[in-house]
């Protein structure tokens, strides 16, 4: 059997960090916001006639194999992948190769994209018939055994569900909803630029946590004021609107820097800098910062100004569109 599987990777709006239980208990459950873009995370599974294992990253350049399912390690480079093998526990030996068009530690979700597109080529390949939606609580819980801390949820919910949406956590679950957005417009105002280095957690969500739960006055103060912005930011783009988005899309910013001042490089600074010379609007860094990407908002008739600036400068704009597919799973 051949399966193949992708996820798009995101740029978040408003609202990260919040998304991470229980957070957002602590502000009167604001929504996440973010947008799946094309930079698709992909995965091919072929069963085989042993019970072999092999794995191949073709992003990260590394391949392992394994003699069988009982020999897959606990501690691996590849771990996420083969955490998943062991819960799914196929009954054959699988070549498994994976690929995605996201950078590495770029803070734009491609490591949870790959996540949901590997629970779902599993759950086809195994029978498993877990709905759509329970695949986000498997992919947080194993992604949490590997990097060790809590995981927020914002990114599986973009790569199972696609397009632009709004992730509304409550007391009784977490319901998600689109946002009634003309991406093809969405497109023309957004330039995404990668730092070339790494993201280095600028936010470490398990620091944010325990100052949470310890009342620490600031963090109280700069993450009431992101589920202010997010809130604001869902009524707009709920009315289809963009004419408040540069100001909020800043705002919510503002308050990330405040929260955690090394979440922008001097090299992301400089960016930042040279492009809104260049007419962006605005400007945020993706994810948890610290390196990674950089996430502009421009007029569509300046946009390719700002992209011009940023290459100057050293930064590599990456292309993409936001997209309104999410996870496809194809038995070949």
């Amino acid at each position: 059997m051949l399966i193949e599987s992708s996820a798009p990777a995101r740029i978040d709006l408003a609202g990260g960090t919040l998304d991470l239980w229980p957070l957002h208990l602590f502000f009167d459950n604001p929504p996440t916001l973010n947008a799946a873009i094309d930079l698709y995370a992909r995965v091919t599974l072929k069963t085989r006639r042993d019970r072999a294992f092999t794995v191949e990253s073709k992003d990260l350049g590394q391949k392992a194999r394994f003699a069988s399912i009982e020999n897959l390690p606990e501690r691996h480079p590849l771990e996420l992948i083969l955490r998943l093998v062991r819960f799914y526990r196929p009954k054959t030996g699988l070549d498994i190769v994976t690929e995605c068009q996201a950078p590495a530690g770029s803070g734009i979700g491609g490591s949870s994209a790959l996540n949901v597109a590997l629970n779902g080529a599993l759950n086809r390949l195994t029978g498993s018939r877990y709905p759509r939606e329970r695949l986000v609580e498997i992919a947080k819980n194993i992604e949490t055994q590997v990097i060790r801390v809590p995981a927020g949820i914002q990114d599986y919910y973009s790569a199972l569900n696609g397009g632009a949406q709004a992730i509304d956590p409550a007391c009784d679950g977490v319901n998600t909803r689109a946002l009634p957005l003309d991406l093809v417009h969405l497109t023309r105002h957004f330039v995404l630029c990668f730092t070339g280095r790494p993201r280095a957690s600028g936010i470490n969500n398990w620091q944010v946590f325990q100052d949470v739960v310890n009342a620490r006055k600031k963090t109280h103060r700069e993450l009431a004021v992101i589920g202010e912005v997010s809130r604001a930011m869902e009524m707009e783009l709920a009315a289809g609107r963009l004419d408040r988005f540069p100001g909020l899309f800043d705002a919510e910013w503002q308050a990330r820097k405040r929260l955690a001042p090394g979440i922008a490089t001097p090299e992301m600074e400089k960016l930042i800098k040279t492009a809104r010379k260049a007419g962006a609007l605005a400007a945020k860094v993706c994810g948890a910062g610290g390196g990674g990407c950089v996430a502009f908002f421009t007029l569509p008739e300046t946009k390719t100004t700002v992209m011009q600036a940023l290459e100057s400068a050293g930064g590599r704009v990456l292309p993409f569109r936001f997209v309104k597919r999410g996870l496809v799973v194809k038995t070949l």
